[in-house]
C-alpha cells in the first residue's frame, strides 16, 4: 500500500514537473484575474466564464472591478456549403467563426485596439446520420469559441505586459 502512494506522488511530481496542466487550463497574469466582457454572444461568455473557472479567475459586472475590459464589436458565426450531391443534398459545410474585439483599461484607456480572430472548419454532412452531424457541428463550434478565448487572452496578456513596460519607462523618465 505504501508502495503505490510513492509511486503515484512521484508519478505527481513528474507530470507537474514537466509542465503539465488540465485541458481548459490558461495561465493568467498578474491583473487578469477579473475580466470584464462587454457586448458577447452567451456562447463566448459561457467559453470565457470556463476558462477562467479553470485558471482561477472570473467574470466580473462592473469594469470598475475589473483588472481588464474586453469589449466585442463583432461577433458571427456562418455557414457555408462546400459541396453538393448529386441529389442536389451539401455534402460538406464550412463553418466560419469572426470576431471583434479591442482591450481597455478598467479606466477606459485603450491599451489594443480592433484585434481581429477567424476561424475555419470543415465537416462532412452524413445523410444517414443526421444527430452525428449536428453532434459534429457543436463540438467544432464549441472548439472555435475555445480558440477564440486562448486568442483573447495571450492579446490581453500582451496589451498588459506592454502597457507595464510603458508605465515603467515613463516612470524611468520621470526620476531623470
Amino acid at each position: 500500500m505504501r508502495i503505490h502512494a510513492r509511486l503515484f506522488l512521484i508519478f505527481f511530481l513528474i507530470l507537474s514537473a514537466c509542465g503539465y496542466q488540465l485541458r481548459g487550463t490558461i495561465e493568467l497574469p498578474k491583473g487578469m484575474e477579473n475580466i470584464y466582457l462587454e457586448g458577447a454572444s452567451g456562447q463566448l461568455r459561457d467559453e470565457i466564464q470556463t476558462a477562467l473557472k479553470f485558471s482561477k479567475g472570473q467574470l466580473v459586472s462592473t469594469a470598475e472591478a475589473a483588472g481588464i475590459v474586453i469589449k466585442i464589436h463583432k461577433e458571427a458565426m456562418r455557414t457555408r456549403v462546400l459541396s453538393v450531391s448529386s441529389t442536389g443534398k451539401a455534402n460538406q459545410f464550412e463553418l466560419i467563426y469572426e470576431l471583434l474585439f479591442s482591450i481597455y483599461e478598467p479606466s477606459g484607456a485603450l491599451l489594443m485596439a480592433n484585434q481581429r480572430v477567424q476561424s475555419q472548419r470543415s465537416y462532412f454532412n452524413d445523410q444517414e446520420e443526421v444527430l452525428a452531424q449536428t453532434n459534429e457541428e457543436q463540438l467544432i463550434r464549441n472548439e472555435m469559441y475555445s480558440q477564440a478565448v486562448r486568442s483573447i487572452v495571450i492579446r490581453s496578456r500582451i496589451a498588459m505586459e506592454n502597457n507595464q513596460k510603458k508605465s515603467n519607462t515613463e516612470k524611468k523618465i520621470g526620476k531623470d
